[in-house]
């Protein structure tokens, strides 16, 4: 297949707009975001956009459920087959996997915020979002140490993930690997972790 067919025009006008999506969303929230906004900005015009993604809604659900949560479920989803899951291994992934990706987490931040309000079409996303993600993590295997609360650590572990994340975007140039390890040894203090981290 050449490198013009329309299967990858038409790919390469996708990844345009979630590109532009993610960048918009960031800076300017859902509300602060229009169609046409995202049309000029990839070059087409509003119908354009909209034979890609179907309606502004459905173009928040593309970068949040596609787009956002792919990488993490599929990793946690191989979690499930490893001989040891741990779950500090497991948030260290997570963090080195949005370590690369700063403009998805400003916009995730975002939209968490402004997704406060109910009548935000991502409030129900992110309401159940934290539900869901701790209920399937509870459905792996964890090696971990005996009297540990799974769904309170994971729940106390994902919170101080959106706030470290947040000082983060605040302070260009920090480490968002280094902030987290700082983060593990107060959700995972030794000597009871030891061995499990």
């Amino acid at each position: 297949m050449s490198s013009n067919s329309p299967t990858n025009s038409a790919d390469d006008r996708r990844n345009a707009i979630i590109e532009a999506t993610v960048e918009s969303f960031g800076k300017l929230g859902y509300y602060g975001t229009s169609l046409q906004r995202i049309a000029t900005e990839v070059g087409l015009t509003k119908a354009g956009v909209l034979h890609y993604v179907g309606s502004k809604e459905g173009l928040l659900n593309l970068v949040l459920g596609e787009v956002y949560d792919k990488e993490t479920i599929e990793l946690m989803a191989g979690m499930v087959a490893e001989a040891r899951p741990l779950i500090p291994d497991m948030l260290r992934r997570v963090v080195a996997v949005n370590a690369k990706r700063p403009s998805l987490v400003h916009m995730f931040s975002t939209l968490s915020a402004e997704a406060l309000d109910p009548s935000h079409p991502a409030h129900a996303y992110f309401a159940e979002r934290e539900r869901q993600t701790v209920s399937n993590a509870q459905n792996i295997n964890w090696i971990m140490p005996d009297n540990v609360n799974v769904e309170h650590i994971l729940q106390a572990s994902l919170a101080m993930m959106d706030g470290i994340q947040l000082r983060w975007l605040r302070s260009p140039g920090q480490d968002l690997n280094a902030m987290w390890a700082d983060c593990e040894d107060v959700l995972f203090p030794l000597p009871q972790w030891d061995r499990y981290r």
